[in-house]
C-alpha cells in the first residue's frame, strides 16, 4: 500500500460533508465519500500542516443505511454528495454537522431536528448547467468537485422532469444552429451556461443562455423553436456575462415570453427576474419562510430590519404584521424585483435600500425592534455584526446556509448579550451536503 493510501475508521461527519478519520500520527483526515462508523481505504489528495483531504478508494466496512444511488453520475459530477445514503439518515447526519458546528465555536444550544423536504429528487428549482464540446458533439453537463472539469449528463435526478426533458433536447438544438461553445481554458467562444428555472406553484419554465459575448447570434430564431418544441416554456433570456467565476451575472435581453418567472405562496407572489437569487427549493421554502415569520413574534407595532433581502422574500411576509420593514439587499437586480414585488403584493409599509449591508449600518441611525439576515456563505462581517448590535433589536432571526459561519456569527451575538433560543435546521438540498438553519435569538 502506497504512502498515500491508507485504511482508516470515520468518527463522525463534519461540515463539508466529510467523514473524519484519524491517521496514526494522529492528524486530522477529512474524507469525501465516507460514512460514521465505516472502515474505508482512503487516497490522500492534499496534505496540509494541521490535517488532510483524502477521497474513499474502497469501502471495507460500510455504514448500515448505505443504498445504490439512483443517478449514473453520482460520484463522477460534483452535484450530490449524501446520494447513496438513505433519505432519513441523511437529514441526521445533517443534524449532526451543524451540531458539531456549534459544538466546536463552544455554543452549548439543542438543535432541533432537520424539517425534511416534501421531495428528495426531483425538488431544485434552478439547474444550471455548463456547455462543452464533447467528442465534437455540444453538451451540457455539470463541473466535478474541486474541479473545471466537466462531465456531459443526459439529465438530472434533482431537476423537474421538465427541466430534464429541455436538458435531453438542447445540444442537437445547439448544434443545428451552430452556436459557437465557449472554451474555459483557451477563453475563447461564445455560450457558456444554460440556466433553466422552474417555479414549482405556477408551472412556469424559464431557459436562460449566459454567452460570454454580447451577442447571440439567432438567438431569436432559437428561442421560437424552442418555445415551438416545448410550449409549456414561458421565458426565455440571453444572459451576457464576461466574467468566468460566475455563472448568473450581467445584462439580460428577452428573447421570448415576459422575461421572469412567478412563484406563489400562501400570502405572497413573488416576481423573479433570470439573474436574481431566490431558494431553490420550493417545498422547504415555504416551511422556511413560516418559521421566518413566527419565530419574529410580531404584534404590529414593530420596525423590522431585513439584511441581504433579496427579492423581498421575507419582507413581503414580515409586512403582513409588522408596523415597517427596511429590506437592504446589495444586487441592483434584486432592489427592483423587491419595489416591483412590493407593489405587486401592495404591501405600502415597506422601504428597500439599494446598498451593501455593511455601508447601511455604518450609515444608518434606525432603531429597529427585530432583524431578520440571511447572508451569502461567508457570514456577516464582524464591524457590521457588531454595529448591528449596537441597535439593540430585541429579536434577531439568522438564517444560514454554511454552518461554521453561523455558529462563528452565533458566537459574537452570545458574546454581545443575545440569548439564543432556537436552532433549527431545513434541508433546502437533499442529497447534498449542504443544510439551511435558522437560529432564533433574543435580547
Amino acid at each position: 500500500m502506497g504512502e498515500d493510501r491508507k485504511i482508516v475508521e470515520i468518527e463522525k461527519i463534519v461540515s463539508g460533508g466529510y467523514g473524519l478519520a484519524r491517521m496514526e500520527s494522529g492528524k486530522v483526515l477529512l474524507v469525501e465519500g465516507a460514512y460514521p462508523g465505516e472502515k474505508v481505504l482512503v487516497k490522500v489528495t492534499r496534505d496540509k500542516k494541521d490535517f488532510a483531504f483524502a477521497k474513499a478508494v474502497e469501502i471495507i466496512k460500510a455504514h448500515p443505511k448505505r443504498k445504490a444511488p439512483p443517478c449514473r453520475y453520482f460520484g463522477v459530477c460534483g452535484g450530490c454528495h449524501f446520494m447513496d445514503m438513505d433519505y432519513e439518515e441523511q437529514l441526521r447526519l445533517k443534524k449532526e454537522m451543524v451540531m458539531d458546528s456549534l459544538k466546536r465555536a463552544s455554543i452549548d444550544v439543542e438543535v432541533e431536528d432537520v424539517e425534511r423536504s416534501d421531495q428528495d429528487l426531483q425538488y431544485r428549482s434552478k439547474v444550471e448547467l455548463t456547455a462543452v464540446m464533447h467528442k465534437g458533439k455540444v453538451e451540457l453537463g455539470f463541473k466535478k468537485r474541486y474541479s473545471h472539469d466537466v462531465v456531459p449528463v443526459k439529465g438530472c435526478k434533482l431537476a423537474s422532469d421538465k427541466a430534464n426533458r429541455i436538458i435531453g433536447f438542447l445540444p442537437k438544438l445547439l448544434e443545428a444552429f451552430d452556436v459557437w461553445v465557449y472554451d474555459f481554458r483557451r477563453k475563447k467562444g461564445m455560450l457558456k451556461h444554460v440556466v433553466i428555472r422552474h417555479a414549482f406553484s405556477t408551472d412556469q419554465v424559464m431557459v436562460i443562455f449566459v454567452t460570454k459575448t454580447e451577442s447571440l447570434p439567432q438567438g431569436k430564431a432559437l428561442a421560437k423553436k424552442l418555445a415551438s418544441k416545448f410550449g409549456w416554456v414561458t421565458s426565455i433570456v440571453h444572459v451576457m456575462n464576461s466574467k468566468d467565476s460566475v455563472v448568473l451575472r450581467g445584462p439580460y435581453r428577452t428573447l421570448y415570453g415576459e422575461g421572469v418567472i412567478t412563484e406563489e405562496y400562501d400570502w405572497e407572489t413573488y416576481q423573479i427576474p433570470p439573474t436574481a437569487f431566490f431558494q431553490s427549493n420550493y417545498y422547504v421554502s415555504k416551511k422556511l419562510l413560516d418559521f421566518v415569520y413566527s419565530s419574529l413574534q410580531l404584534t404590529g407595532k414593530e420596525r423590522v430590519l431585513d439584511l441581504y433581502s433579496g427579492i423581498g422574500f421575507f419582507s413581503m411576509r414580515i409586512a403582513l404584521s409588522a408596523k415597517k420593514v427596511v429590506g437592504v439587499e446589495s444586487s441592483r437586480i434584486s432592489y427592483k424585483a423587491s419595489l416591483a414585488n412590493a407593489n405587486i403584493n401592495q404591501r405600502k409599509n415597506t422601504k428597500f435600500v439599494n446598498m451593501e449591508v455593511e455601508d447601511f449600518l455604518k450609515e444608518n441611525e434606525e432603531k429597529f425592534d427585530a432583524v431578520v439576515l440571511d447572508p451569502p456563505r461567508g457570514g456577516m462581517d464582524r464591524q457590521a455584526l457588531m454595529k448591528l448590535v449596537s441597535l439593540h433589536p430585541r429579536r434577531i432571526v439568522y438564517v444560514s446556509c454554511n454552518p461554521p459561519t453561523l455558529a462563528r456569527d452565533l458566537k459574537a451575538l452570545k458574546g454581545a448579550g443575545y440569548t439564543i433560543e432556537r436552532v433549527k435546521p431545513f434541508d433546502m438540498f437533499p442529497q447534498t451536503f449542504h443544510v439551511e438553519t435558522v437560529a432564533v435569538l433574543s435580547l
